[in-house]
């Protein structure tokens, strides 16, 4: 009887995993509005009742594959690794901007397709997903990035100095959403070897507003 239930609860899971992933897969590529339940349910092999069944509703289902995208996306174990790193701010603000160019030059997961997407046009799901999630991932953030600019991390000029760093890394991510690629870049994709030296100028671009603001700040 137990091994009976097991195998039921190892089908209840892969099932639930199947249908997160389906649903991603799906809202990358057209929406959180413009898909439905019928069609994830299609994509997955399960009947229409497995959304309900496990979620709740379609709308539990979206904030279930908004939490693998808030874990998949620079999770909070990468950063939480990186802040408890045994290294100089600047180091450790290296380390971090290399997770950003990962996922702004190099990914094409559906979880950064999502996150594009809500970039552009933030759903009502994410706004309140937003509200209790996104925040501890940038406690940790602002904490290195106030010790490299050494100023006190509760210092509103932290939390803009953020806003400006993060900004190229976002023209980049919106410049691989499909329109937006066309306009900057034409029909041709870029190669690995354009990325990385898109990737080196992120990098010495941040660093260089960054220390410019730390010197002013100094005087």
């Amino acid at each position: 009887m137990k091994s009976i239930k097991k195998t039921t609860r190892e089908d209840g899971e892969e099932t639930r995993m199947r249908l997160i992933q389906c649903a991603g897969r799906l809202i990358a590529d057209q929406g959180y509005d413009r898909t439905t339940s019928k069609e994830i349910c299609r994509l997955a092999g399960v009947n229409l009742a497995a959304v309900n069944y496990h979620f709740g509703s379609r709308e539990g289902l979206y904030k279930a594959v908004l939490d693998e995208v808030y874990h998949y996306v620079i999770s909070p174990k990468e950063i939480s690794d990186i802040y408890h790193m045994d290294a100089p701010p600047r180091e450790k603000l290296m380390k971090l901007l290399d997770l950003y160019v990962k996922e702004a030059l190099f990914s094409e997961s559906w979880q950064v397709k999502v996150s594009i997407r809500e970039l552009i046009n933030p759903s009502a799901v994410f706004s309140t997903f937003a509200e209790n999630y996104i925040g501890k991932k940038l406690t940790p953030v602002l904490d290195m990035l106030s010790a490299y600019l050494g100023l006190p991390a509760e210092d509103p000029r932290v939390s803009r100095t953020f806003l400006t760093a993060l900004s190229p890394f976002l023209i980049f991510l919106l410049s691989g959403h499909r329109q937006m690629g066309l306009v900057m870049y034409g029909l041709s994709r870029r190669d690995k070897e354009q990325k990385m030296e898109e990737a080196d100028m992120l990098k010495e671009f941040v660093f260089a507003g960054l220390d410019r603001l730390k010197e002013k700040w100094e005087k």
